[in-house]
């Protein structure tokens, strides 16, 4: 069975050594130059939970795939700017049962991958594992999961099940999501309150937790959020969700999100449209005001500007 992880940036790039340590045919394939190139001419050096390990994994391109590779699985992991391009890339090698798995951060991202392969092809989930480019070729990978995943279609079951059994093999704890929307709305929570808050106010989890008007706005965030989700017949409680976000900082408190990684620390182009601002947008289209979301969207776009980040 062949895997590629089509986005081998820092999530990517874990998952792939995890998969290729547990005697995986896997491929990371990337557009950032920097990454390519060092592991190519380095191999992938990465730090697990706090053990250092160093992985010779084949590394392409995009732009680069040998014609002859073919993929029987295709973890997407690029930026959500970026998903339409990679899938174009990645389709003449995929064959007419080729599995596509997408834990990506962000809303509604089944409605393009659905342009390139048949909807019960796609696998969709969250995942809880945290990561990040210490430099090109050197990463992290912390967390022990679970990544939630289930079917678009119940035609699609099938292909969760050989999915689930590959990462719980690579110790990525997969799990078959028994409300696959409800799992994504929760991550949303997630991304929602700690990627943009953290990228603002430029500080990691725990310092965000420290305040008080942080906590505020964390609040007002997750209200809007659970409210729009209702949209797509998940009905999560507000406070709950609240105290689970809190909780999570806690855990994962030195961490600084992937969203501050891109922007502040790499003045990189954030995903924030496909996260606060697709909260926004679809309460919009729907008479749900989400006034804070299309704030810190506008907030984000700004210190891109800010920050010439490209």
């Amino acid at each position: 069975m062949k895997i590629a992880i089509a986005g081998s940036g820092a999530l990517g790039s874990g998952f792939g050594a995890k998969l290729f340590q547990h005697g995986y045919d896997v491929s990371l394939i990337d557009g950032w130059e920097p990454q390519v190139t060092s592991i190519q001419q380095e191999g992938l050096h990465i730090d697990i939970n706090g053990s250092m390990y160093h992985f010779d994994i084949p590394m392409y391109r995009f732009s680069q795939i040998p014609q002859s590779e073919v993929y029987d699985i295709v973890f997407l992991f690029p930026k959500s700017m970026q998903l339409k391009h990679v899938l174009e890339d990645i389709q003449p090698h995929l064959h007419n049962q080729t599995i596509i798995v997408c834990t990506m951060n962000g809303l509604k991202h089944e409605r393009v991958i659905r342009n390139y392969v048949e909807e019960y092809r796609i696998v969709r989930g969250v995942t809880t594992w945290t990561a990040g480019i210490d430099k090109p070729g050197r990463t992290h990978l912390m967390g022990s999961g679970p990544v939630e995943i289930g079917s678009l279609v119940p035609e699609g079951k099938d292909n969760v099940k050989v999915v689930v059994d590959i990462l719980n093999k690579a110790e990525l704890n997969g799990v078959e999501s028994d409300n696959l929307h409800q799992s994504i709305w929760k991550k949303i929570c997630v991304n929602g309150t700690a990627n943009a808050l953290c990228s603002i106010l430029e500080c990691n989890l725990a310092t965000l937790n420290d305040s008080s008007y942080a906590k505020n706005l964390i609040y007002q965030l997750t209200q809007e959020i659970v409210h729009v989700a209702t949209t797509d017949d998940v009905y999560l409680n507000v406070d709950e969700v609240f105290e689970y976000l809190i909780n999570l900082n806690e855990k994962v408190g030195p961490h600084y999100p992937s969203m501050y990684q891109d922007l502040i620390k790499d003045h990189r182009k954030t995903e924030i449209d496909y996260i606060n601002g697709a909260v926004a947008q679809l309460g919009k289209e729907n008479n749900i005001p989400a006034p804070v979301n299309a704030f810190v969207t506008n907030l984000i776009h700004s210190k891109e500007n800010q920050l010439n980040a490209q």
